[in-house]
This record gives structure tokens, sequence and C-alpha cells, in this order.
């Protein structure tokens, strides 16, 4: 949403002076932030919160290696009782042998006695006073709440900064890291519960019960977004027009913002029954006040809301379903036997994947086939829009399980170690450099490759598009895609996913090898995933700078802005995946001092997502889209404008 600048009564007139270029003005503020949580981190660093590193466990964790907090507090009370008894019985010896001394000097021995008491008394107390030394608890406490303040703050600077690109990729990292966390607690409470029921069976059906899993997540997703882009009407729902525009307050400050106005407040919106082509006015409200307002098409907007809300978190948890699947696979000795034989599992996964995509979109085919027969133009939208959130819901799915499982076979080839299906290597161990630095050059390989295949898939979409805007609108059918464009944006999507895969659990190893903080404790999780925010904040900055120079050359500016975006979105995900991690970890901690620890999980987890993901909804994914929709039209108007250019200055032949 826009927010109107209004102006000062006696505004200063405006100069001629040439100003700054933008990435100047804010380089000093960008330094000074970056600063602020560098050192907040250095603190965290110091901080003796997590113990000496030669603590890392060298086995896997169980219920015996965790110690209650309720027992350690037991412990030190009882200690604590303790000192004081043996002080008190120490007194009650030093007062009978002052007792006898004073019988013995008589009555002014005995005052003397009294005064020295009390002189005891005020020193013990300011003793005491004086050591009121901060347990490790409290410096926890302190750095946490200090850093919550600072980390805050610094969100509230990027999603206001004064660009348009750093608003959008500092809203899509946080929508990305929001839409992960969601879909990982509701996910891992349901999948906690499937693992109750099925610990007895043997392994491979635990495997085809992970898919089964898998697959119930892409029905759900395929009908909602089915039923939403209005494809399907379920009983009880009228057919949805999209075609309506209404005037909605477009005011960022009011509490009844995007509300839609009544036929009584639409007569005194001033552009109405003036001017129709309006898309902008102002309306008058009860006290007189002018509220900016807008035209557009209200039931579309707020279907694509609800379609993108549960297509991520439906596209999210099927794909950790189909990594558990695929990582569960691998764990098979069979597979686990060699290198060679791991990289079957994930084939095995995506043919399981195509085959479920592939029958989902034959029955929903039936209904956009219908949908278009008895609703013309207008039915033919409604099934593109559904096409293409469900082509990219499935994408999604296939990316981030053929991603995960790549990279495991890239870690057992390199390490030698198969990690288990979480991602985590029991019991840990440190790599050599050789073998870190390795890793991380694999992952700048995917990247190049990643950025190289994405642009290759965007122009050969740029051509299907213009290919589709030359067809009559009376050829319209139900879309299709083919396997081999699919089949590119999947591996273009896995390379990018894949790098921040690599990015993660590289930058893990470095930590352990270095010795710096305990990776396994919820401190050491939170710093690391604060490590990787603060760099992946530093790349942004520096990406939009190349955008914006690059921008103003006459060649090469539309290639590398696509380089730009698979880059920012791999880095959405690397700060989600990790982010993901401390929160999975701090459910994990809540629910282990509960009686009942699964089923307070997955409670929890659905508490958290209830209360979460309407405000993501709501005040994140809204403004996401709103900004994908502003980049969208400068795109265009760049295209029409390079096409304008092309046109007025195009060579004219001399006769010789």
């Amino acid at each position: 949403s826009s927010y109107p600048v209004v102006a000062p009564a006696l505004a200063p007139p405006k100069t001629s002076q040439p100003k700054a270029p933008r990435y100047v003005r804010g380089r000093l503020t960008v330094m000074a932030k970056s600063l602020g949580l560098l050192l907040l981190l250095v603190g965290l660093l110091e901080a003796k919160v997590s113990g000496p590193v030669s603590s890392l466990r060298a086995v896997p964790r169980s219920e015996d290696d965790f110690v209650p907090l309720r027992s350690t507090l037991d412990e030190e009370k009882q200690a604590e009782e303790g000192e004081k008894e043996k002080v008190a019985a120490e007194g009650e010896k030093s007062e009978g042998e002052v007792g006898e001394a004073e019988a013995a000097s008589g009555p002014e021995g005995h005052e003397e006695a009294e005064a020295e008491g009390e002189a005891g008394e005020a020193e013990g107390e300011e003793g005491e006073e004086e050591e009121l030394i901060p347990s490790e608890a409290d410096s926890e406490v302190a750095y946490m709440l200090l850093g919550a303040v600072i980390f805050v703050v610094s969100l509230f600077y990027l999603v206001n900064w004064d660009d348009d690109d750093i608003r959008y990729y500092s809203m899509n990292v946080i929508s990305m890291t929001m839409s992960i966390f969601s879909a990982v607690l509701m996910y891992q409470g349901i999948n906690d519960q499937i693992k109750r029921f099925s610990a007895d069976l043997p392994e491979y059906a635990r495997v085809v019960i992970q898919f089964a899993h898998c697959a119930c997540y892409i029905v759900i997703m395929q009908v909602l977004i089915s039923g939403l882009s209005g494809v399907v009407v379920f009983p009880g729902n009228s057919v949805a027009n999209f075609d309506q525009k209404v005037w909605l307050i477009a005011e960022g400050l009011r509490c009844d913002y995007d509300r839609q106005l009544t036929e009584e407040e639409v007569s005194k919106v001033r552009a109405h029954g003036r001017d129709p082509d309006a898309k902008r006015s102002v309306w008058l409200d009860k006290f007189n006040v002018e509220v900016p307002v807008r035209l557009e098409r209200h039931n579309l907007r707020r279907a694509q809301r609800w379609m993108r809300c549960w297509a991520l978190l439906l596209a999210h948890m099927s794909g950790f379903a189909a990594i558990n699947a695929g990582a569960r696979l691998q764990a098979v000795e069979v597979f686990a036997s060699s290198p060679g034989m791991a990289i079957l599992p994930a084939i095995i996964n995506q043919v399981v994947l195509q085959i479920f995509f592939k029958l989902s979109g034959m029955a929903r085919s039936k209904s956009m086939e219908d949908c278009i027969k008895n609703q013309g133009s207008s039915g033919h939208f409604k099934v593109k829009l559904c096409h293409e959130a469900v082509v990219e819901a499935e994408n999604d799915v296939s990316s981030l399980s053929l991603s995960f499982l790549a990279v495991q076979v890239i870690r057992f080839i390199i390490s030698g170690i198969m990690p288990n299906e979480e991602g985590e290597e029991e019991p840990l161990v440190a790599h050599s450099w050789i073998t870190i630095s390795t890793f991380f050059g694999i992952g700048l390989m995917a990247m190049i490759l990643a950025i190289v295949t994405a642009m290759k898939c965007t122009a050969e979409e740029e051509e299907g598009e213009e290919a589709h805007d030359k067809t009559p609108k009376h050829a319209h059918k139900v879309p299709d895609e083919p396997l081999s464009e699919r089949l590119g944006m999947i591996i273009s999507n896995s390379l990018a996913m894949a790098f921040a895969w690599i990015l993660l659990f590289g930058t893990k190893w470095t930590l352990i090898k270095v010795e710096i903080l305990n990776i396994e404790s919820m401190m050491g999780q939170i710093v690391h995933a604060l490590g990787l925010s603060i760099f992946c904040g530093l790349a942004v900055f520096l990406l939009d700078y190349v955008d914006d120079t690059v921008r103003e050359t006459k060649g090469g500016a539309e290639a590398a802005s696509k380089a730009i975006r698979v880059i920012i979105q791999a880095i959405a995900i690397l700060v989600g995946f990790s982010w993901e991690h401390c929160f999975d970890a701090a459910v994990a901690d809540i629910a282990f001092v509960t009686p009942h620890k699964r089923l307070s999980k997955f409670f929890l987890g659905c508490f958290v997502c209830v209360f979460l993901v309407p405000a993501w909804r709501r005040h994140i994914l809204t403004k996401v889209m709103a900004y994908e929709e502003l980049k969208k039209q400068k795109r265009h108007f760049n295209q029409q404008k390079k096409k304008r250019n092309s046109r007025e200055y195009q060579p004219v032949a001399t006769e010789k």
C-alpha cells in the first residue's frame, strides 16, 4: 500500500542542486546498521552461554542427554539452603561463645558485643548486595533482549528503505521465512504423529507412508487452488466474478484500509460520474476529510492472495514430505552402500512426484474444460490463474526435494558420511578445510548454472508468450506446459536451492571446524542464523547496486536483472532455512519439558501457525504481491520504451 505524502503549509522552494546518488547517501547508514549487528554477533560469540566447545556430543541425542531446567534449579536451591544452614550453625556457635564472654566481662562487655553484632550485620548486608553477580541465564536473556530490539528495528529500516527494490527484497525474505517456518511446524507436528503409529512397521512401509503423506498435501493443494480460482464451484458457493471493479479505501493509516465502499459512499467519490477511466480518486468521509481511494478488481486480488498463501504452505509441506520419503529411502542399506546407489532415491522420488502431478493434471483438466465451456473468456482467465498457481507450486515441490537429496549425495561423496533425513551428521565430525572448500566450490558452480538455466528458460517463456498473444481469442483451450520446459524450470530452481542448502550446511561445517561455539545448542543455532542473515543482507545491497548500475546501460540489462532475481530468491530460501532450524529447535525444546512431547509439539505448532499465518497473509504477502506487480509494470514500461526507441532510431539506407 502507498501512503499519501502531505506537504507542509510553508514548503521551502525546491533547489536545483545536484543530489548525491542513492547508494552513496545510504552507504553510511548501511555500514552503521551492519556494524551494530556485527557487534551483537561478536557479543553473542564471546558470551559463555553455550559451555565449552569440547562439550559437543559425539553420540546422537537421547533423553538422558538433556537435564530438565526444573531439576537444575532444585539442585541450586538445595545447595543454597545447605550453605545457609552451615552459616547459621556457625553463627549459633559464635553466639554461644560471645554469651559466655559477656557473662564473664559483665555489662560493659555485653554492650560492646551488641555494637559489634550490629556492625557485623550492616557489613553482611553490604556484602550480600555486592555479591549479586549475573548468572549465565541472565546473560542469555540480556543478549537476546538487546538482539531482538536491534534486529526488529533493522527490519523496520529495510522494509521502509528509500528504494523499492530493497523493500521488495526485504519483504520477500521475510515472507519466505514465515512461510517455511509455518509449513515446517504444521508438517512436523503431523509427521510426528505418523511416526508414532508407524514405528513398528518395516522401513519400506514407512517410505510408502511418507509418499502417501506427500500425495495427500498435493491433492489438498489442487482442490484448494481450483476452488479459490473459480474453476471448481463448491456446493453452496456462487460463481466468482473477477471482472467486477469496486472502489476501495487506499489510505494505509486508516483502520478500514482496503474496505469496499458502499453505494452511498461511492456517490461521494470525486471521480464518480466525471471520469469513467479514473483508477484513483478521493472520497469525502463523514468528517468531510478527503480519503484516497482506488478502483480495482477486489475479488480477483483477494483470490490471488489466498491462492498464493495456500500454494506456498502446501507446496513446502509436500516438499518436506517428499524429502523425508527420499531421505528414508537413501538410509536403506542397499542405497547407503555407495554414492552411486544414493542417487537412485532422488531419481525415484522425482518419478513418483511427476506421476502424482500427471494424475492430478488429468483430473484437473476435466474441470478446466467445463469452466471454459460454461463461462467463456472469463472461464479461460480463471483456468489460466489456476494453471499458473498449480504449476509453480508443483515445481517448488520437485525443486525442494531434488535439491535436498542431491546435496545429501554430494555430502556423502566428499565426506564419506550419509546424513540423516534432517541433514544432520551423527556423530558430529570436524571435516578438513579441503572438504569444506570443495563443498563451497560446488555450491558456487550450482549458483552459476542456476543463473544460466534461468535466463534460458525465461527467454523461451517470452517466446511462448509472444506466440500465445498471436493466437485468436476464440482458440482458447486448457493450457498445457511441455515437459521439457517444466524440467528446465525444476532444474533451475533446484540448482538455486542447492546453493542455499550448501551454504547452510557448509557454514555449519566451518563453525564446527574453527570451534567457535556449540552449533547444536539453541544459542549456537541463533548465532548461525543471525550471521547468515547479516551476510545475505549485505549481499542484497550489493546486488541492488549492480542492478541499478547495469540498468543504466544499453545492453544486457534484462539478462542481468534475471540473474539477480535468481540470486535473490536463493538468498531468501537460505535465510528461511536457517531460521527454520532455530524455530524447529525452539519448539522441540519447549515440548521436551512437557509430559507428552509429541502431542505438545503438535498443538504448539498448530497454535503458532493459527496465530502467524493470517498475519503473514494479510500484511506481508499482500505487500510482496504489490511490489511484484509494481516491478512488472516497470519492466513492461521499459520493454515498451525499448521497442519505441528501436523503431524510432532505425538506420536509413542512403543512396550512393
